[in-house]
């Protein structure tokens, strides 16, 4: 790790500490570390946004805030969890990995099975993971993940970095989401090794995911997955979002029979059936695409933002 982020890292730390643990003020924090007031004020939250320092509140109805009540009635979800909103990307997916962390932590036990998808918020999540042994724990990776372009998945490295969290056996998918033909995918998945690995997808008790907004600038689309005329034709069939790979239409049905017949992965219907279904997605574009998963059923525990909230429970 570069001397330079290290020393940032420790004065994150020390700021956090005068202040969460010592209660000294910000003009008292400011004196001692030799910076501006507002300085202090910045380090504080970058503490936050960096997992340094994390504030939990106890809710002693266990009702959450009136937008997650509203919500688990609206959609009968289990569990709702909503962060605050975020112009920054980044930021709002650090929050939203931060609360999958500890919302997953809240259910593991011995035997669990742990099922995890990719994109960049399920990559903030491992920034947040804290080292704990469960024991005979597994976790496995719901669907392919490995990119035709240049673009990095992170698929494998975050079920790896989980399961070297968890000290749990990592069970990979090192294969595209979607393949050229159905007759490949069945190949590719009659192999015993891979077999194994969607056998205990299709099992886990838990499965974490997040939801995509389907478009050009689409995570699948820019992992070169389709061309610009195939985006179009299936922007035109109806397209609005993808969970673990797979297309889906506002009312949740699949998009293209064809192209799912192509993918590699858990299948929506056995997402549905998971014991914790968990969807964790935010920010503006994700909207429509998290209604159309709720449209479907295919979760019944949701992580999202403020905004995102509000406009789910306007729509009719």
């Amino acid at each position: 790790m570069p001397q330079l982020t290290v020393d940032r890292n420790l004065l994150l730390l020390e700021a956090a500490r005068l202040y969460y643990e010592h209660n000294l003020n910000q003009a008292q924090i400011a004196a001692r570390l030799e910076v501006s007031r507002p300085g202090v004020s910045r380090l504080l939250q970058e503490a936050r946004d960096a997992g340094i320092v994390k504030i939990q509140i106890i809710d002693p109805g266990a009702t959450g805030t009136r937008l997650e009540a509203a919500l688990r009635e609206k959609y009968a979800l289990k569990h709702v969890q909503v962060v605050p909103s975020d112009p920054n990307d980044a930021v709002l997916k650090t929050r939203l990995g931060s609360a999958l962390v500890h919302f997953i932590d809240t259910l593991l036990g011995e035997g669990t099975t742990l099922g995890v998808s990719w994109g960049s918020t399920l990559q903030a999540a491992t920034s947040h993971l804290t080292p704990r042994s469960i024991k005979n724990m597994t976790v496995v990776q719901l669907n392919g993940g490995v990119s035709k372009a240049e673009l990095d998945t992170h698929a494998s490295e975050i079920a790896g970095r989980m399961g070297e969290n968890y000290q749990a056996i990592p069970y990979l998918l090192p294969l595209p989401a979607i393949v050229d033909t159905a007759e490949l995918k069945q190949a590719i998945i009659s192999d015993r090794h891979i077999a194994k690995t969607l056998k205990l997808a299709r099992e886990a008790d838990i499965a974490a995911f997040t939801i995509g907004a389907f478009g050009s600038r689409s995570v699948l689309v820019q992992a070169d997955y389709f061309e610009d005329d195939e985006v179009q034709q299936l922007i035109k069939q109806g397209a609005v979002a993808d969970i673990c790979s797979r297309l889906i239409k506002a009312d949740g049905s699949i998009c293209s029979k064809e192209l799912d017949a192509r993918t590699i992965g858990i299948e929506l219907e056995e997402l549905k059936a998971r014991p914790y279904s968990i969807a964790v997605a935010g920010g503006p574009v994700k909207a429509q695409a998290i209604k159309a998963g709720l449209a479907g059923g295919y979760f019944r525990n949701l992580i999202t933002d403020e905004n995102v909230a509000v406009t789910l429970l306007a729509e009719e």
